[in-house]
């Protein structure tokens, strides 16, 4: 299996136009944010004595916005990629089974996530040292894990949940709307259904992965529960319809 995994990671950095936009764009906009700073503290170095420090980790939620969208695309991608290619028939005859080749996508799709913000994020880490802070203090590791683990999450979630669209709708194009409508509109609509009935609050996904990553009043354990059963639930759908599509 390790070997097969290894060749759809392979494939995968084949798609450069996504893999490269997708690793570029956060890397792109941390270094935006840091020339920004830089130019604000030298116009007005009292007013903005500190652009690195702790602080400066703060800004880990865009890359994190823009790696979400980028994971979501490729774990559409991945889930849909058999029927559109048409190679679904060519891979089983190898004599592997439907259930391994979706087995193993799944850390094909985690990998390929993570590839997507870790030079970002190693960037601004840099920063947060490089940059002056004279009066702020130098982000702990505690801290640094934390900021990374917010990123990584939601990315690595709906990445999955993005792969597991794609194997039920069988369409690239398809499965990236849905995805994406998932991630952009469905935070907004899962946001008003909290606010209208409180009850169904630490259930919905994005606070779920909010109070795992910032803490909270619920249950760490009942966060982690909330976020295996949804992503469970698109990985289950997946899995039932690569088992029963056509080869």
């Amino acid at each position: 299996m390790i070997a097969m995994i290894t060749a759809d990671l392979q494939r995968m950095l084949r798609r450069r136009g996504l893999m490269i936009s997708g690793c570029a764009t956060p890397a792109v906009i941390t270094i935006a944010i840091a020339v920004v700073l830089i130019v604000l503290r030298s116009r007005s170095p009292v007013d903005h004595p500190d652009i690195g420090g702790a602080g400066l980790l703060e800004f880990g939620m865009l890359i994190g916005v823009v790696a979400t969208i980028f994971g979501s695309l490729i774990g559409a991608t991945i889930g849909a990629e058999d029927s559109v290619n048409g190679t679904l028939r060519y891979l089983l005859l190898t004599g592997v089974t439907r259930l391994q080749l979706f087995l193993q996508r799944i850390p094909v799709v985690v990998i390929s996530a993570i590839a997507l913000f870790l030079p970002a994020f190693v960037l601004l880490v840099l920063f947060t040292v490089a940059l002056p802070h004279p009066t702020a203090s130098t982000p702990s590791a505690s801290a640094v894990a934390a900021a990374l683990l917010a990123i990584a999450l939601p990315t690595t979630v709906y990445a999955l949940i993005a792969y597991g669209v794609g194997n039920v709708v069988r369409s690239t194009g398809g499965a990236i709307a849905i995805a994406l409508g998932l991630n952009l509109i469905g935070l907004q609509v899962i946001a008003a259904i909290s606010l209208a009935l409180p009850a169904l609050e630490p259930w919905m996904l994005p606070i779920a992965m909010a109070r795992i990553t910032n803490g909270g009043d619920s249950s760490i354990l009942v966060a982690i529960a909330v976020t295996l059963i949804w992503v469970g639930a698109f990985l289950a759908g997946g899995l039932f319809r690569a088992l029963r599509s056509e080869a």
